[in-house]
Parts: C-alpha cells; sequence; structure tokens
C-alpha cells in the first residue's frame, strides 16, 4: 500500500482509538494513562492498523477491541484523580500564576503548584478582585482544596465542569483563598505581555481595546457579553478568538512578505517555524494557540515537502497528538474542534470554490477571500449549531465582508501593542486601528439585526451532529474539491 494512505490508515486509527478510550470510561489521571499504558496501546494501534491495511472490514473488529480493552483494561476503581491526592483537605502551598481571567465579582487564577504534594497539576482559584496578580507572580495560597464536579442547572441539564477543566489539566479547585504575594517571577513573556496590553488600554477605548487584545493576545473575557452574541448571530466568534484562522493570517502575511524577498521555500519554512513560536512565547503558550499552530505547522509540511495530500495526513496526525495526549480535547475543547475542522475545509475546498465562483473577480483578491470563507464553514457549521444553537444564515456575507480587514487589523493591533512607547506613531496607529474595528462591529451589528439573518435551534443533539459531519463527508467524497486546479 502506498505511503500516504498508510499515514492516512495510521491517523484515522488514532483518531477513532482515542474517541472509543474516550466514550468507555472517565479518564481523570492522564500520568497514569500515559506513563503506564502508553506501551500497550501503541502496540494494539499498530496491530489494528495492520490489520486495516490488510482488510478494511477489519475496522468494525477494532472497534469492538478497544472497546473491550478500555472496559476490562482502563477501569480501576482504586485509582484516585491526581495521584491520591486527598481532596477537600486544607492546604498551604506555593504556585505560579499561568492565567488569569476577570469577573465581575473577582479573579479566577489558574496556577501550578510548586510544593503540592501528589499535586502536579493545575489549580483554579477563585479570589476577590484586589489585591491584584498577573502572570508569573509566585503566591503563598491557604485554602481547602476541592476536585471539581459535574454542574446541574435549574432545568435539569448537566454539564461536566470537571472534565472541561480536565482538558487544561486543571484538576482542582480552590475558594475564599488566603494569598500573599512573595515575589514577581515573571520574565520576558509575561512582561512583554503585560506591556502590549497596557499599550492598547491606554490607546483604545472599548471595545475597541478589549476585542484588539482578544485578536492579538488570545484574552477576550473582557468583551461585551452582547457584542460576543452578535458576532456568535452573525457567524463571526472565529474573528474574536486566537484560532486556525489567525495563526493562518498571520502565516499568509509572512509568507507573502518573505517571498517576495526572493528566499528559498525551505528558509521561509524554518522562518515560520520560529516566528510562531516567538509569538506564542509572548502569548504565553495558551493551549488553543498552541494547538492551532501545531494545525498549522503540520499543514505547511505539505507544500514543504511538495505534495498537497501531505497537508491532510499532516492535519489528521497533529490531531492525532493532541487526542493521544489529551483525550478531552476532543469532546470539551471548541477552539480545537473549529480550528481543525476550518483547516480541513480550507484544504479540500479552496480550489474548489476557486474554480467554482468564477463569476466573482479576481481583483483585490475577492474571489480568494469568498472562496476562503466558504471553505471554512463547510466543517464547521454543525459544530457551530451544535454548541451556540444558532445556524447564521447570513454568516458568509459577513465573513466575506470581514474577513479582508482582519489581517491589516492584526497587523496594526501588533504594531499598537509594540509602538506604544512612541506617542505621536502608536496614536496614528490607534486611530486607524479604532477606525477598522468600528467598521468590523458596525458591520455584525446591522447584519444580526436583518430579518432571518439567523435561526435559533435548540434541539440539536449529539446525533445530528454526527449525522450533519458524516453527510459533509460523504458530499466531499463524491465532489472530490481538493482534486480540482
Amino acid at each position: 500500500m502506498a505511503k500516504s494512505k498508510f499515514f492516512l490508515a495510521v491517523s484515522l486509527i488514532l483518531i477513532l482509538a482515542n474517541f472509543v478510550l474516550l466514550v468507555f470510561v472517565k479518564i481523570e489521571d492522564f500520568d497514569l494513562i500515559i506513563s503506564q499504558n502508553i506501551v500497550y496501546i501503541l502496540a494494539v494501534l499498530i496491530l489494528a492498523t495492520f490489520l486495516l491495511l490488510k482488510c478494511r472490514y477489519f475496522l468494525w473488529l477494532i472497534i469492538i477491541l478497544l472497546a473491550i480493552i478500555r472496559f476490562y483494561y482502563f477501569i480501576q476503581p482504586e485509582v484516585k484523580t491526581a495521584n491520591n491526592f486527598a481532596y477537600g483537605e486544607f492546604y498551604t502551598f506555593e504556585a505560579v500564576i499561568k492565567d488569569t481571567d476577570k469577573k465581575l465579582d473577582g479573579w479566577q487564577l489558574v496556577v501550578q503548584p510548586e510544593n503540592l504534594e501528589n499535586f502536579n497539576n493545575q489549580i483554579i482559584v477563585y479570589a476577590p478582585l484586589y489585591p491584584t496578580y498577573t502572570h508569573g507572580d509566585l503566591l503563598e495560597i491557604s485554602c481547602k482544596v476541592y476536585q471539581p464536579e459535574e454542574i446541574i442547572d435549574d432545568q435539569g441539564n448537566k454539564f461536566a465542569y470537571n472534565k472541561y477543566l480536565a482538558k487544561d489539566r486543571i484538576l482542582a479547585t480552590c475558594f475564599r483563598p488566603r494569598i500573599k504575594l512573595i515575589e514577581n517571577k515573571g520574565q520576558g513573556l509575561f512582561k512583554a505581555k503585560e506591556y502590549f496590553l497596557k499599550n492598547l488600554n491606554n490607546y483604545l477605548v472599548e471595545p475597541a481595546s478589549s476585542l484588539s487584545k482578544a485578536i492579538i493576545l488570545a484574552s477576550r473575557r473582557e468583551i461585551p457579553a452582547d457584542l460576543r452574541e452578535i458576532f456568535a448571530k452573525v457567524g463571526l466568534s472565529h474573528v474574536i478568538a486566537i484560532s486556525g484562522l489567525h495563526i493562518a493570517i498571520i502565516v499568509w502575511l509572512l509568507q507573502s512578505v518573505l517571498s517576495a524577498l526572493g528566499l528559498s521555500r525551505k528558509i521561509i519554512f524554518y522562518f515560520l517555524i520560529i516566528i510562531l513560536l516567538i509569538y506564542l512565547y509572548l502569548l504565553g503558550f495558551p493551549s488553543s494557540a498552541v494547538r492551532a499552530s501545531l494545525m498549522v505547522i503540520m499543514v505547511l509540511l505539505g507544500p514543504f515537502l511538495g505534495r498537497q495530500t501531505t497537508s491532510v495526513f499532516s492535519l489528521l496526525l497533529a490531531a492525532d497528538i493532541f487526542i493521544l495526549l489529551n483525550p478531552y480535547v476532543l469532546i470539551y475543547d471548541i477552539g480545537f474542534q473549529l480550528s481543525f475542522l476550518a483547516v480541513l475545509g480550507l484544504l479540500f475546498y479552496v480550489k474548489f470554490f476557486n474554480q467554482t465562483l468564477k463569476i466573482a473577480p479576481v481583483k483585490w483578491k475577492i474571489r480568494e477571500v469568498l472562496a476562503v470563507t466558504l471553505s471554512a464553514q463547510i466543517f464547521t457549521w454543525p459544530l457551530i449549531v451544535f454548541h451556540f444553537n444558532i445556524f447564521s444564515l447570513i454568516a458568509p456575507v459577513a465573513n466575506f465582508l470581514i474577513l479582508p480587514l482582519l489581517p491589516l487589523i492584526l497587523v496594526l493591533s501588533l504594531a499598537l501593542a509594540i509602538f506604544g512607547w512612541l506617542p505621536l506613531l502608536a496614536n496614528i496607529i490607534a486611530w486607524s486601528l479604532f477606525m477598522l474595528l468600528k467598521i468590523m462591529t458596525e458591520i455584525a451589528q446591522r447584519l444580526s439585526q436583518l430579518p432571518l439573518a439567523y435561526w435559533q435551534i435548540n434541539n440539536f443533539s449529539l446525533t445530528y451532529l454526527f449525522l450533519s459531519l458524516f453527510l459533509m463527508i460523504i458530499i466531499t467524497m463524491i465532489l472530490k474539491p481538493h482534486q480540482y486546479e
């Protein structure tokens, strides 16, 4: 069998295996499954892959086999979460702040304990509004440490809050803590991010400031709830969050500049990797941006190796790695799901829409923008309906009008964040950026007010999600859009 088919088989088997592993048992301890069972898992996956290569009907046998292994091998009632850590006890420990989230009634601090016995994961600490803390602060925290639990609302709906936190390796919560600041251990990345945030706050008014911070610094918590709802209604939620789209735009801009300088494909590839790593460093390596960047990097391998099909397999492999290391991202990480499906749509459908939309003018890249807009939504629309209960009929129009502004908004936001120490230049940049953000929000608001701009769908179950994605896969197999030239 060809190497490409072997690569595809391995990728699909890994995704399937991890999905089955997640469904059939609760995994609370990542270290246990990775350290103790990794050899066994890989052995089974390799065997299953070769069986699949011999006969495609072995796929069903593999599903059953993995389910049985999951049931008998991984269910261990005596295993406690976080390596037998005693929840519900009072602890005093030192911890470094990894992330902050400001709420109306206080702060949510994600911290990494440094001297908490039998606990090497992260804790979310609910702290009062004052005093304030920042990334990199070393704190002494005293509180009872609890295990996250499911949340049940007034209507009886359940939300697996424990698994939602577990996707980011947060396995404990801490309420009403006593906190003492020991020292600010913030290194370059924390100080740089605080510097960028300060510049954007100083030169932009709300909501432009919040939008700019969300677009380039993955800090969307300050965006007003009503504005987030407007963007969701018109299918623009991905614009105000770091995702595969943002990383792809940054890569596209850099690639265009470097290609114009006459650099070789190999040099451009390595340069892009370095720039992305620096950008992630400045962001503080948030999980959403890291996953989006890795998927984009894997996709870049296709053109780098000279084969477009390699990009699809590389994307699958990137997803495999994430799911293997952290199965919860498959279910509870919306950013991962949207990034993966959007990039997959781009890989399969950009050529197709470029050829079929010949009525759209090539000038100013209008046809290219429209092709990218439609391609990114081919596989993501079922997921958006499932998570947000909104099917935006106006989304293609909204994306077509706003996506061309996004590269310029990214560039100006980064420029303002960096050159805030030059008041004259910073004010010019800030005025231009404010006008673009004003145009973007005005377009979103006006489109959201149109009749039938969106449908509210409240009963889009997991079954409908799978059926919709399956239908899109069947259509893709029939059209074979990636083969268009």
